[in-house]
């Protein structure tokens, strides 16, 4: 389907909120593709994306692929509904996926320490259980990696226990007590693929090749490596000072992180096979897509993360999925289960002001299901309630949760006020300008332990009450 819009009448028909009665038959057709488009072209016209792929299937068929700008940073290849891409962190289902398999075959348990499964772990990394690496409640926050300056080495291929040498992994270090809160953590995936290795004796690409992909025949999705320069899509970074293209890391060195590219198609072939049961078993996708549960000093606390998937609601609508984010690009595919709904957006750029794959999604998600987004008048806050939430936290930095009893809430880091929320309810607050970011709190004894954020349906971060956090 290259260049052309290929959405079924019954679906564009379906929930689509106007004044008017929506048309049909042929007339839908054009309307609901051409509203895409615009979505799509906004992102390129006014975003700075140089190229980018959308997909969108319904009960697993595919109904809309199309490319939109340019796949390279010359402009000489149109971006198109094959063009493969850098899905990052999108990846780490794939490895999620791959233990989950393991572990249906007997050869890996959740409850197995990390350090047991790969004794080779630095000393400094923490001996949590496969689960915990798999819900990022491990504790390890990650060192940073300069994707547009990386260290020497990384454009060459790594395998086995190489992948290592990793500098988030290596200047990372333990921020909370294993199962204590939730923190993000690549390094974490990179173990989860050297256990891969070790407890299926394949290298990392080769078993999710061999026993995930190929049986569910998604023979495009290439692991560890890059797809042919003739359909992958460059890497490209924007900044005030221009444009350029970022320099290649091998695929290899992300690992069990995220080393997988994909296009649209097939993006949205593995979500169909996943949520068949053709990747991992029904009960064990069940795991996947359980809640993440952390431990209080009072209370245990529910976040919205499953194992490599990120859960949440798109207005009313369940939303399941995973993104994807480096210097070159940007990736969603997300999943609402309620409408048979899936949607996955590639990009091949990234920069300060350049929309994220992921705001892209939630667009295309909001025409497809009628939704829309209100920022709600603020409710009072009660001084019980203020007692609970106000205080500092930390996920790394230390923010300032500050309300009023008007129902505001102000977020502050380094005493500056960087957000402004209104109280929706319970412990519930709506960014002022953006009612798609979302902030609640959960309550760890009498005042709140845990606050989480979430962006267009998907946890973005946990922040742990400052001083309920024990030293590691």
């Amino acid at each position: 389907m290259k260049n052309s819009a290929a959405i079924s009448a019954c679906v564009l028909c379906v929930g689509i909120a106007a004044a008017q009665p929506e048309p049909s038959g042929d007339d839908a057709l054009q309307v609901q593709g051409e509203r895409v488009r615009q979505i799509a072209q906004r992102a390129i016209d006014e975003g700075g994306i140089v190229g980018l792929s959308v997909g969108i299937a319904i009960d697993g068929e595919l109904v809309y692929a199309h490319g939109f700008g340019f796949a390279d940073l010359e402009r000489t290849r149109g971006a198109h509904e094959g063009t493969v891409y850098d899905i990052a962190s999108t990846g780490k289902q794939f490895t999620a996926a791959a233990i989950l398999r393991l572990v249906e075959d007997g050869k890996l348990s959740l409850d197995d320490s990390i350090k047991q499964v790969v004794p080779q772990a630095p000393a400094h990394f923490p001996d949590a259980t496969i689960e915990q690496l798999l819900r990022h409640t491990s504790g390890f926050a990650a060192g940073r990696l300069d994707e547009l300056n990386p260290p020497a080495g990384l454009d060459k291929k790594r395998t086995g226990l190489e992948v290592l040498d990793d500098v988030e992994l290596n200047e990372g270090s333990i921020k909370f007590g294993a199962g204590e809160t939730w923190k993000y953590c690549n390094p974490g995936f990179l173990m989860l693929g050297v256990a891969v290795e070790a407890a299926s004796g394949e290298a990392y690409p080769d078993y999710l090749t061999n026993r995930l992909l190929r049986p569910a025949g998604l023979d495009g999705i290439v692991v560890g490596d890059r797809a042919p320069a003739s359909i992958m899509a460059d890497s490209i970074h924007r900044s005030p000072e221009g444009i350029e293209r970022v320099p290649l890391i091998h695929m290899s060195v992300y690992a069990g992180q995220g080393s997988v590219c994909s296009s649209v198609v097939d993006l949205l072939g593995w979500q169909h096979a996943l949520n068949e049961g053709r990747i991992v078993t029904k009960a064990s996708l069940k795991q996947m897509r359980s809640p993440t549960l952390v431990h209080g000093a009072s209370a245990t606390g529910e976040i919205p993360y499953g194992m490599a998937l990120r859960l949440g609601t798109l207005g009313d609508r369940a939303k399941i999925g995973h993104t994807g984010t480096y210097d070159g690009g940007s990736a969603a595919l997300a999943h609402y289960p309620g409408d048979g709904l899936s949607i996955a957006v590639l990009t091949n750029t990234y920069g300060k002001g350049v929309p994220h794959a992921l705001s892209i999604e939630a667009q295309i998600a909001a025409l497809m299901l009628g939704l829309t987004q209100e920022t709600p008048e603020a409710q009072s806050l009660t001084p019980a309630q203020i007692e609970q939430i106000q205080g500092d936290y930390h996920d790394g930095g230390v923010y300032t949760a500050r309300a009023s009893t008007d129902g505001m809430l102000e977020v502050l880091y380094k005493d500056k006020i960087i957000e402004r929320f209104a109280h929706a309810g319970g412990l519930r607050f709506v960014m002022i300008d953006k009612p798609t970011t979302r902030c609640w709190f959960i309550l760890d004894g009498d005042r709140a332990g845990w606050w989480p954020l979430e962006r267009y349906g998907f946890l973005m971060g946990v922040a742990r009450r400052e001083d309920e956090s024990p030293a590691p």
